[in-house]
C-alpha cells in the first residue's frame, strides 16, 4: 500500500467537493490523499446509448498506463455492464466515481469513501456501516459516515500488512 492515494478529478468538479472529499477521506482511513491533477475521460469509453461513461472501460485505460492506488471523479454518468451506478472499484488498483446524481459533498464523500474503501482491501459490509453497499439514492443518504468496529480492525490489519 502506498503512503499516499492518488486523486484525479474532471475539470468541472468543483474545489468545495473535491477538498471536501479528501478531507473526509483522510477522517475515515487515517493515510494521506492527494489531489496529483486534472484526468480527462477517454471516449472510447463513452456508452452513446446510456449517455454514461462506462466505468469498466476508463478503469482498465487507468491501469494501462500505470495507475494504482488511485480515485477518479468525474460528473458524468457511470455505467458498468449496462446499469448506472454511482461508482466502480477494484481492490489495488483503483475507482472511478460519477458525481452526477448526487446532491451534496457528502453524499459524494460517502460513496467515495465506500469505493476508496474496496480498493483498499475492505469488503461490503452487511451492518450499519459506510462499507454497506449503496442499491439506491435512498441508501446512500441513510448510509453512515464512519466504519463500524469490524471494518475499523480489518482495515487495520490490511494497513499493518502492506505499510
Amino acid at each position: 500500500m502506498p503512503r499516499y492515494f492518488k486523486v484525479y478529478y474532471c475539470e468541472r468538479i468543483a474545489d468545495e467537493v473535491s477538498e471536501h472529499v479528501e478531507n473526509f477521506l483522510n477522517d475515515v482511513f487515517q493515510m494521506q490523499f492527494r489531489s496529483v491533477g486534472v484526468r480527462i475521460p477517454r471516449q472510447v469509453a463513452w456508452n452513446s446509448e446510456r449517455n454514461a461513461f462506462d466505468a469498466k472501460i476508463l478503469l482498465e485505460n487507468a491501469k494501462s498506463e500505470g495507475l494504482s492506488f488511485f480515485l477518479w471523479l468525474i460528473e458524468k454518468t457511470l455505467v458498468l455492464d449496462g446499469r448506472y451506478v454511482f461508482g466502480y472499484a477494484e481492490a489495488i488498483k483503483g475507482t472511478i466515481v460519477s458525481t452526477s446524481r448526487m446532491a451534496t459533498r457528502t453524499l459524494v464523500a460517502k460513496e467515495v469513501a465506500f469505493h476508496v474503501g474496496k480498493v483498499l482491501g475492505l469488503q461490503q459490509c452487511k451492518d450499519n456501516c459506510l462499507m454497506k453497499e449503496t442499491t439506491s439514492f435512498e441508501t446512500l443518504i441513510q448510509k453512515p459516515s464512519a466504519l463500524c468496529n469490524s471494518c475499523i480492525a480489518k482495515f487495520n490489519r490490511v494497513k499493518i500488512r502492506y505499510i
